[in-house]
């Protein structure tokens, strides 16, 4: 029979993962790594071990097996669905900057594999998979709460770009909404954690392809592209179940797999609607993680 944890237990763990990982680059020049790694290839290993970190982080407080940790990640949810929303949101970013920005002569293999696909995939990983998922979904702390903790972390991370004091609330207000807006896709889209990488990665992409500015803040331009990236992400999230089929919860998400008795009763609450047939706008609950779902 498998042991029932507390609440506080699985915020305990994910605080103390979320620190650990959060530091990572930081505890990797503690033990001289700099010796034999630098640059993209530096940052490129401490994403990798923050992903192993939060795997780990769900085996231990959830007592599971690799894949089901896979699953509580949002990692095994459908793919195909998650890439066409990204694509369809991000484009009108690569529309504005094919059109008034040329291409970036300093982007390599490493600054976009690194920077546009790794890094946006472990960020998200820790932040919003981990850190949001379990704090939001298991500790039960609401979801402002959840999602303000991991997002004022994310915009301090990026604060180094920053030469000023208001470049630097720019950043942090451009990053901190950012980063609730993600948790808020996160938990719409069933925690299919595709979906908010997806959207991070592309936005990520066409920056660096055509190098609209060293930093995350942007000029007038970038952020009205961002802003219309961000209203088509709203709207495709809101009307989503209209464009792809449900998924079902009550018979897709294997519940008898699950050691938390609250995720059986979450399949009975009601949503929040707006009036309007088929537009969910906000759980009652939150929804529990299909943690095996692997369709297109």
């Amino acid at each position: 029979m498998k042991r029932h944890h507390s609440r506080t237990w699985y915020a305990v763990i994910a605080c103390v993962v979320f620190v650990i990982g959060t530091h990572m680059s930081d505890l990797m020049r503690s033990a001289g790594s700099r010796r034999f790694i630098h640059g993209w290839t530096s940052l490129g290993v401490a994403n990798l071990l923050q992903v192993i970190l939060c795997v780990w982080g769900i085996i231990v407080a959830h007592t599971a097996r690799i894949k089901r940790a896979i699953g509580e990640l949002g990692l095994r949810a459908p793919v195909g669905r998650a890439a066409i929303f990204a694509f369809t949101a991000a484009l009108p970013m690569l529309l504005a900057f094919a059109l008034s920005s040329p291409l970036n002569p300093k982007m390599s293999v490493l600054s976009v594999g690194v920077g546009c696909i790794l890094a946006p995939f472990a960020e998200e990983v820790l932040f919003r998979g981990y850190m949001f998922g379990q704090l939001y979904r298991r500790a039960r702390w609401g979801f402002w709460l959840s999602a303000l903790i991991p997002s004022v972390l994310f915009a301090l991370g990026h604060a180094y770009q920053a030469s000023g004091v208001s470049e630097l609330a720019g950043i942090f207000a451009v990053t901190g909404l950012g980063s609730v807006l993600g948790c808020w896709v996160f938990m719409r889209w069933q925690y299919n954690l595709w979906v908010v990488f997806g959207l991070h990665c592309l936005m990520n992409l066409w920056w660096e392809v055509f190098g609209v500015d060293d930093t995350a803040l942007g000029g007038w331009i970038a952020n009205g592209a961002r802003l219309i990236t961000v209203i088509v992400a709203i709207v495709l999230t809101i009307y989503k179940d209209r464009f792809w089929k449900p998924l079902t919860i009550g018979s897709d998400f294997h519940l008898a797999e699950s050691n938390d008795e609250t995720l059986k009763q979450d399949c009975a609450e009601p949503s929040v609607y707006d009036g309007r047939e088929g537009v969910l706008i906000w759980p009652a609950r939150p929804l529990p993680i299909n943690t095996n779902l692997v369709t297109i």
